[in-house]
């Protein structure tokens, strides 16, 4: 009786085994050297490849288990999310805050969870970038971060503003390719508390950005570096009024020194038009768009009178 062929045992076992390579190989050299030397185990060695081809089937199915948990979490009728889920970042929606945010690698994934939980950050905004051909790396990164900015603008009024850190997930070239150009506007929180609720929960109604002043709104001393101002009533005391807010038409942006002295010039017409022959402010200074705001349809000119050495305690406009 002819004997079995030893590879084919060793195919066998390792095919069951999950060892899916291994097993292949040896279930072809078992085939060729048992139809050689007329020896038994060619069933084994196909039985081998069966066992090989399922474990790649079972293989397949639980990547794609594990692939589809990533992008999906538990949520209720209205969209929040209602459990503890892992998921890539670029798979999170708007409103959905999370932890376990890595910079160093912003592909890997992170824990979605309910914004009433201690949570690290949240999906704030989503932009979609212009189409056209795939503008590069940088380039997308700076159309992002400008979009982002004017989605985002109302956060600086958060309390926590001054710990929280803007992110973005950009889309890849092959994503773009496909007609993919979504940008995921993230804002991390890196304060000394611990955050437990949606980050528009935390608005001060009392803080306004500069282009949603108004005339006649009394705020503290100017500082160029905070773009939210607090509003307070014009008898408490208080160091600037908004005298006069107008718009630019609508073109190439100027540049920072065009942007200046247009700024200059209107507001010195439009601080002889709001005072006529009444006193006028000691001194007077102006917000004005940036670039990106620019870019972002902000044409707003903002002018406010302000007290030098002591603060003011009644309005500076003419009643």
């Amino acid at each position: 009786m002819p004997r079995t062929n030893r590879l084919a045992i060793v195919a066998l076992v390792t095919g069951l085994c999950g060892l899916i390579l291994l097993a292949v190989g040896f279930a072809i050299a078992a085939l060729v050297q048992a139809g050689r030397r007329g020896e038994r185990g060619k069933g084994l060695a196909i039985g081998a490849l069966v066992a090989s081809g399922t474990w790649v089937v079972v293989a397949a199915v639980a990547l794609a288990v594990v692939a589809g948990s990533l992008v999906t979490a538990d949520r209720d009728e209205s969209g929040r999310v209602t459990g503890k889920d892992k998921m890539l970042p670029a798979a999170l929606r708007v409103g959905d805050c999370f932890t376990g945010f890595q910079v160093e690698s912003m592909t890997s994934p992170v824990t979605a969870l309910p914004c009433a939980e201690p949570h690290q950050g949240e999906v704030v905004a989503q932009v979609r970038l212009p189409a056209g051909e795939f503008p590069g790396n940088r380039k997308v990164h700076e159309q992002a971060t400008d979009a982002c900015f004017i989605k985002t603008i109302r956060f600086l009024k958060s309390r926590h503003a001054q710990h929280l850190e803007p992110y973005l997930i950009l889309p890849a070239k092959a994503n773009w390719d496909s007609g993919d150009r979504k940008v995921l506007c993230l804002l991390t929180y890196n304060g000394p508390d611990t955050i437990t609720a949606p980050i528009a929960a935390t608005l001060d109604p009392k803080l306004k950005y500069w282009t949603e002043l108004s005339y006649g709104d009394c705020f503290g001393k100017w500082d160029a570096d905070v773009p939210a101002q607090r509003v307070l009533s014009c008898s408490e005391s208080h160091w600037s009024q908004v005298y006069a807010v107008y718009k630019l038409k609508a073109g190439p942006y100027p540049g920072e020194k065009g942007m200046e002295r247009k700024a200059e010039t209107g507001c010195k017409k439009q601080m002889n038009k709001a005072f006529g022959r009444h006193p006028q402010p000691e001194y007077y200074s102006f917000f004005y768009a940036q670039k990106f705001e620019w870019e972002g349809g902000i044409r707003t000119i903002v002018c406010f009178g302000m007290s030098e050495d002591r603060p003011l305690k009644k309005t500076m406009l003419p009643r």
